[in-house]
């Protein structure tokens, strides 16, 4: 049984094979719990095997760390693809929705592309390419809502632009992703609709942080210099 399961492997396939159960792992445990030999045995290979694919547990997770942004990018493609005859305007709150999604339903991806990053002399050009794809997204989308009310920007402006909202919804999916919002709420300073018990409040509340961003992108932008 043991035999065909490790013959069923090809060139790419194990290294596939691996990350796939490298993501699975992140699931359910956490970033140091990583091990490529008891990777290796989950999938049914020796450890030479997978060593043969990554020269150690480094190298696997910035491959993982790689692929993690892959699969947050093609997460916030799909949410798009439904809103491709929408205004930029609720594309950009659609990115905004789907980005906190992504948080809430694959936390371990989650957590590799964001809060665990290689020395510098681990790096690659495609880990960088990766990570940046969003950024990209995100900016031709902010640049085309504000086109639409005549606001044309600089290289500079878009960046900016780019930066503020990315920076807000990412300050609010770690704020809801570590309980500080609920901490908050519990100790009285906010009112029950803001907690997790709440959710439709919670998401209500949320729409309104994005139309407060979306207009201040519009109303503060044309100003803004280098």
């Amino acid at each position: 049984m043991s035999r065909q399961k490790k013959s069923s492997y090809h060139h790419g396939n194990l290294r596939v094979a691996l990350m796939d159960a490298g993501f699975r792992s992140l699931e359910t445990g956490q970033l140091e719990d990583l091990s490529l030999r008891a990777l290796a045995k989950e999938v049914g290979v020796t450890p030479t095997a997978a060593y043969n694919h990554f020269a150690d547990k480094m190298a696997l997770m910035v491959e993982m760390k790689t692929e993690g942004f892959r699969r947050f990018d093609a997460f916030l493609a799909e949410h798009l693809e439904a809103f491709k005859e929408a205004s930029a305007e609720d594309k950009v709150r659609c990115l905004g929705r789907a980005y906190m999604a992504f948080a809430v339903e694959h936390p371990g991806i989650f957590n590799l592309i964001f809060f665990w990053t290689p020395e510098q002399k681990y790096l690659t050009d495609a880990l960088a390419h990766a990570a940046a794809c969003g950024e990209r997204m995100l900016q031709d989308i902010v640049a085309d809502m504000l086109q639409v009310d005549g606001i044309e920007l600089n290289d500079y402006q878009k960046s900016v632009a780019c930066f503020s909202a990315w920076s807000m919804v990412h300050g609010i999916t770690l704020l809801l992703k570590t309980g500080v919002v609920d901490a908050v709420t519990y100790c009285g300073n906010w009112p029950q609709e803001f907690s997790s018990q709440n959710p439709e409040s919670q998401a209500h509340i949320l729409e309104h942080l994005l139309e407060i961003q979306i207009e201040g992108l519009k109303r503060v932008l044309p100003g803004v210099k280098p």
